[in-house]
């Protein structure tokens, strides 16, 4: 190794493992053949899914940019948060099949390049996805609670503010892992998620209430008077699908990151004998995240009707 490269790297051999520094992190490199199998497997899948979840939600982003009758603020969040996961399959997940190859073949110099080229993308996209799926949940909760009022309320231009508040938040807070303790840096960006979701969960369990006590209003009103509100019933069921969609989507997102933290503060703070276990479950776990990004175009095209309408509309399809 040269004396520039060294400066940027140390690696510290001993039978089993190699130690690498990086520009700010520390990593080990487990030469075992049960971590060579999970990395070659994880390259595979995350190859797959990069390529699925790339075209599956530019293909979204375009149709909702493209249909007109889609701008609206529901459907904007809901661009963005797809333009999120095109960015996870088309930037995070290739750098992290990168350096997962590179740590593979043991070139120790590219792995710091892509290992921060991954961390940069993965966490300010996440970190987006989390805040802007926040968005998308209130965003349902007050179609419901402020009904007749919810158009003079929630504009679009007020979405495309909480979306750029959105980036800028998930920009500032991963910059902060340049000069913070990995530790807390660790502690920051898994709270703030948590904190997301917590938030996401208490939203929906309004919702619940909400839409539960719509239902009985609907079911004590007569034949007469569901003849005359008939748009109204029709707007209920329209909102409640769009609520269960984005509840399909959380519940996803749950499933997949809460193990993600789990995994990630025990390798930081609780395991040490077993820390190979730790960093496996952790390549497993984030292996699903890239796959539910890849799913998620799949769920808008079978719970909205009018995104597959739009599909079909964009490729002339009757």
């Amino acid at each position: 190794m040269n004396a520039s490269s060294s400066s940027l790297l140390n690696q510290d051999q001993t039978d089993t493992v190699s130690s690498v520094t990086c520009f700010y992190f520390n990593a080990p490199i487990f030469e075992s053949s049960a971590t060579l199998i999970v990395n070659v497997i994880a390259c595979v899948l995350n190859s797959s899914f990069a390529i699925f979840s790339s075209f599956g939600n530019l293909l979204i982003v375009a149709v909702l940019c493209k249909t007109k009758s889609l701008h609206k603020p529901a459907n904007i969040l809901l661009g963005w948060f797809a333009f999120c996961d095109f960015l996870l399959g088309f930037l995070a997940a290739p750098a992290f099949v990168a350096f997962k190859i590179a740590e593979i073949t043991r070139n120790f110099e590219s792995y710091c390049v892509l290992r921060s080229a991954y961390d940069f993308t993965s966490q300010t996209t996440l970190s987006a996805s989390f805040v802007i799926l926040t968005f998308m949940t209130i965003d349902r909760y007050l179609s419901l609670h402020l009904h007749l009022r919810y158009k003079e309320v929630i504009t679009n231009r007020r979405i495309t503010g909480a979306v750029l508040f959105s980036w800028i938040l998930s920009l500032s807070i991963t910059v902060t892992k340049l000069w913070l303790d990995p530790k807390t840096f660790l502690f920051i960006i898994k709270a703030s998620k948590l904190l997301c979701l917590l938030v996401i969960v208490t939203v929906y369990i309004k919702i619940l209430v909400l839409v539960r006590r719509h239902q009985i209003q609907i079911d004590q009103l007569t034949v007469c008077d569901r003849r005359g509100s008939q748009r109204s019933l029709y707007d209920f069921c329209r909102l409640k699908k769009y609520a269960c969609t984005v509840a399909f989507i959380v519940a996803l997102i749950i499933a997949c990151y809460v193990p993600v933290v789990f995994v990630s503060f025990c390798k930081a703070y609780v395991c040490t004998e077993g820390v190979e276990h730790a960093k496996i479950m952790y390549t497993l776990t984030v292996t699903f995240i890239f796959f539910t990004s890849a799913l998620h175009p799949l769920v808008y095209i079978c719970r909205m009707r009018e995104v597959m309408d739009a599909i079909k509309k964009f490729f002339n399809i009757k």
